[in-house]
């Protein structure tokens, strides 16, 4: 019995040396992010007026600085290329647990794909494993069955592979985020030729997921109980614009939401010169959404 006690007690003592260790990598991890808008986040500290959300569409074509400067406005990004309805969704219920309410959120949509069962875009969990070091980010995971019960009280069930990763992380010339949040890419791809499509576009609404239309609705729910203003906006794509998309939208929509679809009869649209490939602007494409974005911002104060 007492060698067994002798035992119990030197696996207790290895295994608080080793929880003490694995939890510097647990706090070190943060640090290493470059992208650091979701910590900020949930340190209070995206205190703006208004706030884009939405994925690459709403990262790269939309720039939070030109409608700050312009509308008098705090504006900030919080769009993350390949996210999905249900990460947008868990970004603004974060903002909104640890910041003031923004006035106004502006949600770029992906057409036709918002809906719809995609590989490029999803829930960005790589955003969350840095972060476990904070209570709340754990919750979420447990709540989405990454991690167990656990993580609640043990370093070894909080942390991931990803947190051994200690090198300084660097942006890509794709990746780069300004000061305002926003990823615009200033130079064309070279690897493709744009080609402007310009046949109907069809929506397969039997395709769509349950699971999404519910974070869709989840995330109108929170602007409407929080008094915010939702504007969900149609970026310019390299062919013609999915008014079936965009109907669907509409339809499972809350009345209390506006719209705002590009100006489809902008030739600059059908000039490949402002594209950095068929879904997304280059900067001098994004600054003139961007400045239609401002006009209807201004139309409905």
């Amino acid at each position: 019995m007492r060698r067994f006690l002798v035992k119990l007690v030197v696996f207790a003592m290895i295994f608080f040396l080793v929880e003490k260790v694995l939890a510097v990598f647990l706090y070190i991890a943060p640090s290493k992010e470059k992208d650091k808008r979701l910590e900020y986040v949930i340190n209070g500290q995206i205190n703006k007026e208004i706030i884009i959300l939405g994925s690459s569409r709403g990262a790269r074509n939309i720039i939070a600085s030109q409608i700050a400067d312009s509308v008098k406005q705090t504006c900030y990004n919080l769009a993350y290329p390949g996210s999905d309805i249900e990460f947008h969704e868990f970004v603004l219920r974060s903002l909104l647990r640890f910041n003031k309410k923004p006035q106004l959120v502006i949600l770029a949509v992906d057409d036709p794909s918002e809906l719809l069962p995609n590989e490029s875009i999803n829930f960005r969990l790589e955003r969350l494993y840095p972060l476990v070091k904070y209570e709340y980010i754990t919750d979420e995971l447990i709540k989405r069955s990454e991690k167990n019960f656990l993580a609640k009280f043990l370093v070894l069930g909080r942390i991931n592979k990803s947190n051994f990763d200690l090198r300084e992380k660097h942006f890509t010339p794709v990746d780069s985020i300004k000061a305002d949040g926003s990823m615009p890419i200033y130079f064309q791809r070279k690897d493709i030729k744009l080609t402007y499509e310009e046949k109907p576009q069809l929506y397969p609404m039997k395709d769509e997921l349950p699971v999404k239309i519910q974070a869709f609705q989840a995330f109108q729910n929170l602007c409407e109980i929080n008094h915010i203003k939702l504007l969900i906006v149609f970026s310019p794509n390299f062919k013609r614009h999915n008014l079936a998309f965009e109907n669907r939208l509409r339809q499972v929509s809350s009345p209390t939401v506006s719209f705002y679809r590009y100006d489809t009869l902008n030739q600059v649209y059908h000039d490949n010169a402002y594209f950095y490939d068929q879904s997304h602007l280059i900067t001098k494409g994004a600054v003139i959404f961007t400045n239609e974005i401002i006009t209807e911002i201004r139309k409905n104060r």
